[in-house]
């Protein structure tokens, strides 16, 4: 066998070259470029979720130290430019609490409705929706509040949301329905806790109006 090739092999090859060499040189950049961008997105994200993380921490940190006004910074700084990390919706949770707490209530609102629609965890999204609702039934808008607390696979704030629906209709003056709610909230939900206990409270109230 022999490796050298005829001068007709030698035409071929040029040929092929010729015809098709600059669409694989192409193809090649391209996938060159595709690779070095995969990388480079890769590294912004991670390099984003360490700055975010640092912001949350900072958040935190002002807080136990009661310092509102540098905790509110950082976390609008989170909301703003790393709203695509897990972070920005748990400070927005951190916030709208110390905004409900200083009765800053159209601020708190905003904070919870970034996390219950942008916020990039189930579980950040479902308890700010829930506490949005508590704020909006609070306010005295019942049905506001009532597209909050309906999700559709609440699954540990089952609970929650039924609790949630049953203060709706009891505000609505649905009692009937209200009260089926409440029952079927304190089955599921925890047997001691505050809240529990303002359910059967509730309850209570209504069975003796009924």
């Amino acid at each position: 066998m022999t490796n050298d090739l005829t001068d007709g092999e030698w035409g071929d090859i040029k040929e092929f070259f010729q015809k098709y060499g600059r669409t694989m040189l192409y193809g090649a950049l391209a996938a060159v470029l595709v690779i070095g961008g995969f990388f480079y997105y890769r590294h912004y994200r991670t390099q984003q979720k360490i700055l975010a993380a640092a912001l949350f921490e900072e958040v935190l940190n002002a807080t136990s130290q009661m310092r509102y006004g540098l905790a509110t910074a950082a976390g609008q700084r989170l909301e703003r430019g790393f709203s695509e990390t897990p972070y920005a919706g748990q400070g927005a949770l951190v916030l709208a609490r110390l905004d409900y707490q200083k009765n800053k209530l159209s601020a708190a609102t905003a904070n919870l409705e970034f996390a219950a629609h942008k916020a990039t965890q189930w579980s950040v999204r479902t308890t700010a929706r829930l506490r949005l609702g508590a704020l909006l039934l609070a306010e005295g808008h019942p049905r506001q509040a009532w597209s909050y607390a309906h999700i559709a696979k609440p699954y540990g704030f089952a609970g929650m949301a039924l609790g949630l629906q049953a203060e709706i209709l009891a505000r609505e003056g649905h009692k009937k329905q209200a009260l089926a709610a409440f029952t079927k909230a304190l089955k599921i939900a925890p047997k001691k806790s505050s809240l529990t206990s303002l359910w059967r409270r509730e309850r209570a109230q209504l069975q003796a109006a009924s």
